[in-house]
């Protein structure tokens, strides 16, 4: 039976305590390139903040983070290529960016699959979780965690107040088959474009709208070109906290754990900061003048459904899927 990431931070405590540092002033701190795409003073930025700072107590300053906040290494798909090929470090892409390379973390792209974030949090130290690292290690990834971006709505230039609003309208997708598919089942002429273009793409008119989080709506000011504000909660997306298997494994046991172990860590911090924070959020859309409509949520639920049997074929899937349905009763 394989260990939770939970358990596998316990026993990441324990080695981080149990080994011996060995002439600490000898060799330079080993600093890993950490890169994501949030702005600074976003959710991910402060997570990877958290995790520096454990990183550098747990190794008494042998290991430690330089952050490259907002794309600054790349948009979600080639900061992935870079992991892999090794000019990146860490990064937190987003796991719909990431199921592109790791097929497995599609699971989290099916609509309406997370209840709350009570609910992300069970998955967070579920078996589930293994099956992901397993899955992601084969792929030369190591996860060390999972971080939240939040659960996801619709920003539109025009008014959103029934799923047949969206009829016709360029919504801004992530580059994910899974997000197209659930948007053109909405109705909409779904459009994957990269992140760091999504601003100007809505204020010029390319796209009528995303769908976002309110974490990025109000950190990216999304709020200024795309003035509707459709709160449907279409998905939990989340933020897979990744590096190379090949350069995890090359630093030395220690190292190796406490860097687990400060993810993890760090992983609980983020996700409990975007709960604490988004009651202030709302309230700063509001301020804002956004025009908030309330659709009903039935009409997308219905014809999101299909996508279930058509992404979730197989037995590993379904059995994964039956975990995460079970852990949202508990």
């Amino acid at each position: 039976m394989t260990m939770t990431l939970a358990r596998r931070g316990l026993l990441a405590t324990a080695l981080t305590s149990a080994v011996v540092l060995r002439h600490p002033l000898a060799q330079a701190p080993i600093i890993l390139r950490a890169a994501h795409t949030n702005a600074v003073g976003e959710v991910q930025d402060e997570g990877l903040k958290v995790m520096d700072r454990r990183l550098r107590e747990l190794t008494n300053g042998r290991a430690g983070l330089q952050i490259f906040p907002n794309g600054q290494l790349g948009n979600e798909l080639p900061m992935i290529e870079g992991v892999a090929l090794g000019t990146v470090d860490i990064a937190v892409p987003s796991h719909a960016a990431l199921a592109n390379f790791v097929r497995e973390f599609q699971l989290f792209d099916m609509p309406f699959l997370v209840r709350d974030y009570a609910h992300l949090d069970r998955i967070a130290v579920s078996p589930v979780m293994d099956d992901l690292a397993t899955a992601s290690k084969a792929r030369n990834f190591r996860l060390l965690g999972l971080y939240s971006s939040g659960i996801r709505h619709i920003m539109t230039r025009d008014a959103v107040g029934s799923m047949a609003d969206l009829r016709g309208k360029k919504i801004r997708v992530q580059q994910n088959p899974a997000h197209l598919a659930a948007f053109q089942a909405f109705g909409a002429n779904a459009t994957p474009l990269a992140y760091g273009e999504l601003y100007g793409a809505i204020q010029t008119g390319v796209v009528d709208g995303a769908e976002a989080a309110y974490t990025n709506y109000v950190g990216q000011k999304f709020y200024e070109v795309a003035k509707n504000w459709a709160p449907i909660g279409w998905l939990a997306l989340t933020a897979p906290v990744i590096m190379s298997e090949r350069k995890a494994a090359s630093l030395p046991p220690d190292i190796q754990a406490a860097l687990l172990q400060s993810a993890m860590e760090s992983a609980v911090w983020e996700r409990n900061l975007v709960v604490q924070g988004e009651a202030q959020l709302h309230a700063q859309v509001v301020a804002a003048g956004v025009n908030i409509t309330n659709p009903d949520r039935a009409p997308f639920q219905a014809a999101a459904l299909p996508l279930y049997d058509r992404f979730l074929s197989s037995e590993a899937d379904k059995r994964r899927l039956g975990l995460i349905r079970a852990s949202a009763t508990v």
